[in-house]
């Protein structure tokens, strides 16, 4: 199915596939992380191979999902995953200043991808007063080969389909990470020019 959408939350307007849970949009990331089924964490367990009912390790590690033991992707062992509550809590500033407000966020594909979106409360003119809605999103892929993905976006995240079209293009106000190192915040905010806590930089280069 094109929506891929395991679990889910959102405020505002239900979503095309009418799947997810409805919530306030007054939600702390951390409360949106909980209603959305988020609330679980990766583990790196090493895998094995049976040759001959001999037990031997392949090499690489299995990532597992803590609610409930799914291998999600097969990794390397350098591979640092990035766990769901610290996506959320990269928002906790913004939100907490009023800034943003917790919007949608959810599981993909049985829990490969899981995103979080938190919208831009004040919406602004460009181009001789064209209204932007704007939107940050956090795209945590648990699966080897997926890069973790920050932007802002116009576009309202709700399945698969708007994810992809989200992270289809390329801007300055994006970050990819890879998971060879552990994931930084403040690098990630400080390259998108948002490690003050108002985001008029991010207005002035929109």
């Amino acid at each position: 199915m094109a929506h891929e959408v395991e679990t889910m939350a959102y405020a505002g307007e239900t979503p095309w596939h009418g799947l997810g849970i409805p919530v306030h949009n007054d939600l702390t990331p951390d409360q949106m992380l909980v209603k959305a089924g988020l609330d679980w964490t990766v583990d790196k367990i090493p895998s094995f191979i049976n040759i001959n009912g001999e037990q031997i390790q392949t090499g690489q590690q299995a990532l597992v999902r803590s609610s409930d033991n799914s291998i999600l992707s097969m990794v390397s062992d350098d591979w640092n995953p990035c766990q769901n509550h610290e996506a959320f809590e990269f928002f906790n500033d913004f939100v907490m200043e009023g800034d943003m407000e917790m919007h949608t966020a959810g599981s993909l594909k049985q829990g490969k991808n899981v995103w979080a979106l938190a919208k831009v409360k004040d919406s602004f003119e460009i181009l001789g007063g064209d209204k932007v809605e704007s939107y940050l999103l956090f795209s945590n892929p648990h699966e080897y080969g997926r890069c973790i993905d920050i932007r802002f976006t116009p576009i309202r995240v709700v399945c698969n389909n708007t994810l992809t079209l989200s992270l289809a293009g390329k801007s300055d106000l994006m970050v990819r990470l890879n998971h060879r190192s552990k994931f930084d915040p403040a690098m990630v905010k400080q390259t998108l020019g948002i490690a003050s806590k108002k985001l008029g930089t991010y207005k002035d280069m929109a």
